[in-house]
């Protein structure tokens, strides 16, 4: 029976683990949440040798893409929120690596559309249960003077998984046509995309013995799971300052997604770049501004703790969506690629840098035993609402709103610009409480 606190691991009551374990944690499930973006994201390399090789429509392929991972991703996540809030989250995370990894090779080895999307679900599954437990779990490694890096840290996962999925599945595609697998056993005389899945399915149980080596900290100022009522009072709580984060999460996702949607479209059908320059430039855009925005934003917002008190970080959320608004009003005035691509970089740098504080602000907002269920309240967001919106919405406006599917740059601009302001006004009443807080600290002697 899984121990609801504390795992054989874990050091006896008083002796408090070691902020090396701690970073080392913070280490191994960054790599984890790189592998999970990986994992969930190659399939985009790879859409039309596999709607050929199984003779799939286009629908079913955008049902193997979206619906199929964020449907079960999004309705998963707040079981999987309770359950890290009350069992071994290390554990909890080494069952849901386990479960996409085989769901990935499982993707490669689809005979069909059905056996394709019921492996997709089952990545979806698996990756639920990484970034609340994980979150959860780093907070308790960590003072208030450090959770924001080191948060900031884990996030880089997620970014250069995001800005780099396609890069590593090019160079994976690139050996595989150079014939180095092709006495590889059991894969060997696999055509190219399944010899990819299976692949990129393969680092996380390597990733496996690692997870397990991480010890779980004793759950602080924990007195056990919170009942439905009392998770949604806490989250009413200061103006609903818990919620609205989770809340403006899925509201600035619908840019988020629909931006990344569609920008390398924007640049071979309006540009005329190639494949190789849009995956180059999206890249270096996401990869670079979200991984400065990570760190920098997470090490800022522990400055504004430590000077200003705790209260006081939610205030940098206003730089965030501030950046945000300028990012999608750049994309209206690109003339080129290159300008559209640096639009997307400076979206890019205020989304993450705000989600990485708004993960901080949530968890320093509730007590130990639903900070798993806040991060999967954000992500159910996410995923109903920027994934399910986000790319739809830019045809839509393309095609209503600005006369046609030529018209992607504006309907971009205008979906962002929407998506920006909305979690501004989302948000603006914390941040004034913040505000107030910053302004009486600032005058006092």
């Amino acid at each position: 029976m899984i121990d609801s606190t504390v795992s054989c691991s874990s050091p006896p009551s008083g002796q408090p683990l070691s902020p090396a374990v701690g970073w080392y944690a913070v280490t191994v499930l960054c790599i984890a949440l790189l592998v999970s973006y990986t994992d969930r994201l190659i399939i985009n390399l790879v859409v039309d040798p596999i709607r050929n090789d199984l003779e799939l429509t286009d629908i079913e392929i955008s049902l193997l893409q979206g619906a199929g991972f964020a449907i079960i991703f999004a309705l998963a996540g707040l079981p999987c929120g309770r359950l890290a809030d009350s069992v071994n989250r290390r554990n909890l995370i080494a069952g849901g690596v386990l479960l996409w990894s085989a769901a990935t090779i499982g993707c490669g080895l689809a005979s069909d559309f059905w056996s394709f999307f019921g492996a997709r679900i089952a990545v979806g599954l698996g990756e639920a249960a990484l970034v609340p437990a994980a979150s959860s779990l780093i907070i308790d490694f960590f003072s208030p003077r450090r959770r924001g890096t080191a948060l900031g840290l884990f996030s880089l996962g997620a970014t250069f998984g995001a800005g780099g999925a396609l890069l590593i599945g090019g160079l994976l595609l690139r050996w595989i046509d150079a014939g180095w697998l092709i006495h590889a056993p059991l894969i060997g005389e696999l055509v190219p995309w399944r010899q990819l899945m299976v692949l990129v399915g393969l680092p996380g149980v390597v990733l496996l013995p690692f997870l397990m080596s991480i010890p779980e900290p004793v759950r602080r100022n924990s007195s056990g799971l919170l009942r439905f009522w009392d998770v949604f009072r806490r989250l009413m709580a200061d103006r609903g300052t818990v919620l609205r984060v989770c809340l403006v999460k899925g509201v600035l996702a619908i840019g988020d997604n629909g931006l990344f949607a569609w920008m390398p479209t924007l640049l071979q059908r309006s540009y005329g770049m190639t494949s190789m320059e849009v995956g180059s430039y999206l890249a270096l855009a996401v990869s670079v501004s979200g991984a400065t925005a990570a760190v920098a934003g997470g090490a800022l917002s522990d400055w504004f703790a430590r000077r200003w008190g705790v209260e006081t970080r939610v205030v940098m959320l206003l730089g965030c969506y501030l950046l945000t608004i300028t990012g999608a009003s750049m994309i209206f005035f690109a003339g080129t690629g290159q300008q559209a691509a640096l639009a997307l970089g400076v979206w890019a740098f205020g989304s993450i840098g705000g989600y990485v504080i708004g993960h901080v602000v949530m968890q320093e907002s509730v007590p130990s035993e639903m900070r798993a269920t806040t991060i999967a309240l954000s992500l159910t967001f996410i995923g109903l609402i920027g994934i399910g919106l986000g790319p739809t919405l830019v045809p839509l406006v393309a095609e209503h709103g600005f006369g046609g599917g030529n018209a992607l740059q504006p309907a971009m601009g205008s979906v962002g610009l929407f998506a920006a302001l909305l979690a501004f006004v989302v948000i603006w009443p914390p941040i004034r409480v913040g505000l107030v807080a910053l302004k009486s600290r600032a005058v006092k002697p």
